[in-house]
């Protein structure tokens, strides 16, 4: 089983994933602070506690690091550089999962009183817990490998030969991890894709008012 990145090892999935990294990267900045803006101004007209405000300030900034993270991993192939390759991975991943906690927090606040929208958190949820239990196991399966006296020369050398390391299974326990991976990833793409009915709520409102 790959690792997102091993897709950044051989074309086309190397020009594939560059592009699709980089403009992911704006895309999600621009989610991100779409996201608070409608959570800011709900917020207020809700009458909340100012804790909510400083809750929805305080997602922005993991996410826009993420954000930017994922613009960069794009150029540095772990077979290249490695720890700076790890670096942006786990920027991307622990402050996606952070970033889909808190978030998910306040607006459950927000909707927890609308019973149209009791599925949808429920889903948000749901998501949010898979990012998050997906990041622990799979930092979990791979520090069982990758610990202070792996050899990462002889690991890198391997990818020379696409086949042989496409099909390798020297390690298993990096199969695990990477499922896990596919779990975290699909679980933050979960988190931001269920506030879609949120956005079709506010034209809809938007509409009746004109």
């Amino acid at each position: 089983m790959p690792f997102i990145s091993d897709f950044d090892l051989y074309e086309p999935g190397d020009t594939i994933f560059t592009v699709g990294t980089f403009v992911s990267g704006f895309l999600v900045f621009w989610i991100i602070m779409e996201i608070h803006s409608m959570n800011m101004k709900r917020i207020s007209e809700g009458g909340h506690h100012s804790i909510w405000h400083g809750l929805n300030h305080l997602a922005v900034f993991p996410g826009l690091i993420g954000a930017f993270s994922c613009i960069r991993i794009g150029s540095v192939p772990w077979d290249v550089d490695g720890p700076m390759h790890g670096h942006y991975a786990f920027d991307i991943f622990n402050n996606g999962v952070y970033w889909c906690l808190i978030v998910t927090a306040v607006t459950i606040r927000i909707w927890w009183n609308h019973e149209r929208f009791r599925m949808v958190l429920g889903l948000r949820v749901l998501a949010a817990a898979s990012a998050f239990t997906g990041l622990v196991q799979m930092i979990s399966a791979q520090a069982k490998v990758w610990g202070p006296d792996f050899d990462w020369d002889s690991y890198n050398v391997t990818t020379s030969d696409m086949l042989a390391f496409c099909t390798n299974t020297n390690y298993p326990l990096l199969n695990v991890a990477a499922v896990w991976e596919y779990v975290l990833v699909f679980g933050i793409l979960g988190t931001i894709l269920s506030f879609l009915p949120e956005v079709v709520f506010d034209d809809s409102l938007g509409h009746e008012e004109e």
